[in-house]
């Protein structure tokens, strides 16, 4: 491996810039350009300077050079020591393509660019904000299929905390719980979820650190993460990839990517996913069925409109693997479990959809109008335990409950994209609306199995289990709401409209970004809680400003100070409405990019205030109270990229210190906020052997750690929690249409716990697998 054969190293190296071609930025670096040639399966994207760099092992004599909104260019080069100067034309009819090139043997880690989705047009060096992308090459080495997978590893601090696994992805980052966006539309149900999205409806997902003016500024001021889902390219390919592993894990996918008419206006994109697996937990399974297809039409060079679907369907056997027991964390072997076989399935179902209209009025300014909606429904029964057992406390009292929950978001937004000059300065102009409608429906937390008691009043039903020798059988009957939804015991709704506007000027020779921005949301809020009701009206003007220098072309520096509003469901006991939760987050940090953009770092110190803060009734789960203040304090550090020849790297790190300012118990000021994690550290590397007869052949090798857990509820006296640590390692090889994966979890079999808490006298946890693997295998045409 240290001595491959010389001709394994021959090359012939093109090195050149692209830059605008004409109009009022003529001359200006084109960043993002792809540059492919048919001499080689390597693909080059120009950095922040427009340069880029071709490599091969055979003389390169054609180059063809894309960029979003201009005319593709196809050159023969010369002397392979020569330096290209390429300019580029616009050309309105690219300019809503977006293009996904793919290589037969590059790993593509790193992107210069964000998604159109996320409304900005700023290279994300030149961003004064930290968004961190994980891209499909990164999810297929890690084997992840899904949002509740290993994806958090790849951006710091990202963290999974939740009980109820196939209900939502609940991620955590810098002190809170991030929102969860889709093709940057606000698609958050109002209690739960939304349910974790498949890996083969997602192109990318991006992580967006701090509040987001510039889309919704509807979220927790950590930040929130935007689930990109495929599109249609305008070529023709297709693709399947089978998945099978540990606890009789299968899962096929297929992918069609084509068109319908000759012309290329009638474009489609189809994807669909069945899968079934058993779990470590006896009695536990999944079984799912995913159906996404798109159809996009280009009504004219400049005006096209889109249409998206997605149908999921669940059957699973529990809600959650939790446990629980008086004697400590992670004393229990991780495939204890507290149901039972006669628990019957939990079913979920979940629907979406997209219709988007884009219009260009001219290479400089474009409307974007686009309408959605989400609907989730499930309804199952699980065990619970509430508390200690005073007779015995290694006896738990199971008890049976039943949910049934149906949530609707509806959300429609417009927003204009703009680009003009004043004198010296260059404006980017982002200006819109956003309106959303989410409902929830339930029968929640329902005690169904009780028995009368002396006094006329009625007991639950209580199932024994021994957690030193648990003795399974019992039986559970089942049930189902005879009203269903009519017999509901909860019905709250959250409207809201807002319109923004944000500008980034550029002067100084575009060196220096200054984006002020501002927004004014209306929030109205309906709760009908067990017969207690409520409502709420809010106007809230939220301001943004942000800054960025760039001290060389790859290497910037920014600034941000951004508000953001959470309007929060629920009701309080005696019926009183939960204001929205205020966030504010300042913001420094450093980005570099480094070999012309191959890889990419960032650095970021914050500090967030929240205020307004809701949180569970501890007498009665169903009601919320309105506890205070906190704040959160830390630093971020995220590497990603290729920062050898064949060597990938995902590196990231986060240091969180968030604390309660202010609460309704005063023996909580000063303690550390719920679910807090004060160190969290990651690493993923992949490398491709460069030898000519093992062409193809990689290795990846990782690790996720978490140090200073705090658990599910504040607590004024803390309680020692296990650190986490997994490593992970896989093999795989590439050919250019078979693309093999293995992976293999948990190589050293810890006895993982997320999600801990301590309460009632009971440790609570969610347990994870012990070394499990997972083989992928994906061809392509």
């Amino acid at each position: 491996m240290l001595l491959p054969p010389l001709a394994a190293w021959a090359q012939t190296t093109i090195r050149g810039e692209v830059r605008e071609g004409e109009g009022p930025q003529v001359g200006t670096p084109l960043v993002g350009a792809l540059i492919s040639s048919p001499q080689t399966n390597h693909v080059a994207t120009t950095d922040s300077t427009g340069r880029f760099e071709l490599r091969g092992r055979e003389p390169i004599t054609t180059l063809t050079v894309n960029h979003l909104g201009h005319q593709a260019q196809t050159l023969r080069v010369g002397p392979a020591n020569s330096v290209l100067r390429i300019a580029l034309m616009a050309d309105a009819a690219t300019t809503l393509a977006e293009a996904t090139v793919t290589s037969k043997y590059y790993r593509q880690y790193t992107t210069q660019t964000i998604s159109s989705a996320l409304r900005l047009q700023t290279p994300l060096l030149q961003l004064s904000q930290d968004i961190q992308s994980v891209g499909p090459e990164v999810i297929f080495d890690q084997g992840s299929f899904n949002t509740t997978e290993s994806v958090t590893r790849n951006v710091s601090g990202v963290i999974r905390n939740e009980i109820s696994n196939n209900l939502g992805p609940n991620l955590y980052m810098r002190g809170g719980q991030i929102a969860s966006l889709r093709n940057g539309v606000d698609l958050t149900p109002y209690y739960r979820g939304p349910v974790p999205d498949d890996a083969a409806i997602i192109e990318q997902i991006e992580f967006v650190k701090g509040p987001s003016l510039f889309m919704n500024n509807i979220g927790d001021p950590a930040g929130s993460f935007n689930i990109v889902t495929k599109q249609p390219t305008g070529g023709s390919r297709y693709s399947a990839t089978a998945m099978l592993g540990s606890y009789n894990f299968y899962r096929l996918a297929a992918d069609l990517d084509g068109k319908l008419d000759k012309p290329g206006r009638l474009l489609y994109r189809f994807n669909t996913m069945a899968l079934s697996t058993k779990s470590f937990v006896p009695g536990d399974y999944n079984r799912r069925l995913l159906v996404a297809p798109v159809l996009k039409y280009q009504i004219s060079d400049r005006t096209a409109v889109t249409a998206e679907y997605s149908f999921q369907t669940f059957t699973y056997g529990l809600y959650s693997p939790i446990v629980m027991t008086p004697r400590g964390f992670g004393t229990l072997p991780h495939d204890f479990t507290i149901s039972e076989r006669s628990v019957g399935p939990i079913r979920a179902q979940n629907q979406s959809g997209f219709l988007t209209l884009s219009h260009q009025f001219n290479p400089h300014w474009q409307l974007t109008v686009r309408g959605a909606f989400l609907q989730e429904k499930s309804e199952g029964i699980y065990l619970w335990v509430t508390g200690l057992n005073p007779n015995n406390a290694d006896v738990l009292l199971r008890n049976p409950k039943y949910d049934l929950d149906r949530t609707r978001v509806f959300s429609q937004q417009a927003f204009l994209n703009g680009r003009f000059t004043t004198g010296a300065l260059t404006h980017q102009l982002l200006t819109g609306v956003d309106v959303n409608q989410k409902q929830f429906q339930a029968v929640d937390y329902l005690t169904y199995n009780t028995v009368p008691t002396a006094g006329g009043t009625t007991q639950p039903v209580y199932y024994p289990l021994n957690v030193t020798n648990p003795v399974y059988g019992a039986e559970i009957p089942g049930y189902r709401s005879p009203g269903g939804l009519a017999s509901r015991n909860t019905s709250q709704t959250i409207n809201y409209y807002s319109a923004y506007v944000l500008d980034e000027i550029a002067l100084l020779a575009n060196k220096l970004r200054i984006t002020p921005g501002l927004r004014y949301t209306a929030v109205n809020s309906n709760n009908h809680v067990l017969g207690a009701s409520s409502s709420s009206h809010d106007q809230v003007v939220t301001p943004r400003l942000g800054v960025s220098y760039s001290l060389l072309p790859s290497l910037s520096v920014y600034g941000l100070f951004d508000r953001t509003l959470v309007p929060q469901g629920g009701i309080t006991s005696n019926g009183t409405p939960i204001d929205p939760l205020r966030g504010l987050n300042r913001e420094l940090g450093i980005k570099k990019n480094w070999l012309d953009g191959r890889w990419t770092s960032a650095v970021a110190v914050y500090y967030i205030t929240r205020s307004s803060i809701a949180a569970s009734d501890p007498t009665n789960a169903l009601y919320r109270i309105q506890v205070g203040k906190n704040h959160a304090q830390g630093v971020d550090f995220d590497l990603m990229g290729q920062v050898v020849r064949g060597l990938n790297v995902v590196v990231n790190y986060a240091y969180t210190d968030s604390r309660i300012d202010q609460d309704v118990n005063p023996l909580l000021v000063g303690v550390r906020t719920p679910l807090f994690v004060k160190h969290v550290q990651n690493a993923w590397l992949n490398y491709e052997l460069p030898a000519r007869l093992v062409r193809g052949l990689s290795f990846s090798l990782g690790y996720q750690y978490q140090a200073g857990r705090g658990g599910r509820y504040a607590v004024a006296t803390p309680y020692p929690i296990p650190d986490f640590f997994r490593l992970d390692g896989g093999l795989g090889w590439q050919s250019p249409h078979l693309k093999v994966n293995l992976v293999v979890n948990n190589l050293m079999n810890h006895n993982l716990i997320t999600t801990p808490w301590l309460r009632n006298g009971l440790y609570y946890w969610i347990p994870q697998a012990g070394t499990n693997g997972r083989l992928s295998v994906s061809y392509t045409l």
